[in-house]
């Protein structure tokens, strides 16, 4: 019998021991993000899903807009199809995880349109906001990294028509147009980069 409860009981401590372990520890590398909206008013569930860059902005149910230059000696755009948009950094800052030379900065753009920086500039509009970015552990259950900006609340904007799941929206922090949802926005772990640019 005793060896019975020792058995049951060394597994329980080890789970515990695992996740007080991983409490507060956050991957490091590059990663993606989704939306995840779980709503007490009406029923529009979002789990995950993608967050892509394209146009200098971020939407959810719209592909990534990528370019690789085919003309770069030794470069094989194969490997950077741009198929997901892949970020990095989250602690303050947040860049596109790109090999074009000087990177794509990621900003909050003074209407709170989450925004990116165009391929070979470091120039950022007035008002734009690069810092304040966090990446952090959440204690709700499966223990998800979550990203978040300065305590503002996360909103995706329908910029289409159609059925709520299926409609096109553009991420803002803090504050948007008219008919935008809350949400919050979770991170995953990614291989990367994934594309040369974003478009």
């Amino acid at each position: 019998m005793r060896s019975f409860a020792a058995l049951a009981v060394c597994p329980v401590a080890a789970l515990a021991a695992a996740i007080s372990a991983r409490a507060g520890s956050v991957p490091d590398g590059p990663w993606t993000a989704g939306v995840w909206r779980m709503p007490t008013t009406d029923d529009y569930f979002f789990a995950g899903d993608a967050i892509n860059a394209s146009g200098g902005k971020f939407f959810v149910n719209r592909n990534a807009s990528a370019y690789c230059p085919a003309n770069v000696t030794n470069l094989d755009c194969s490997a950077y199809p741009g198929s997901k948009t892949v970020f990095g950094g989250g602690n303050n800052t947040i860049a596109l995880d790109v090999i074009v030379p000087g990177g794509q900065q990621v900003y909050i753009a003074a209407d709170g349109s989450l925004s990116y920086t165009a391929a070979h500039s470091a120039t950022l509009p007035e008002g734009a906001v690069t810092t304040g970015f966090e990446r952090t552990r959440s204690e709700s259950f499966g223990a998800p990294v979550v990203l978040s900006h300065s305590g503002q609340s996360w909103l995706m904007c329908p910029v289409t028509e159609g059925e709520p799941r299926e409609r096109t929206y553009q991420l803002y922090v803090g504050s948007g147009p008219d008919g935008c949802l809350s949400t919050g926005v979770r991170t995953y772990t990614a291989s990367g980069p994934d594309a040369w640019e974003y478009t």
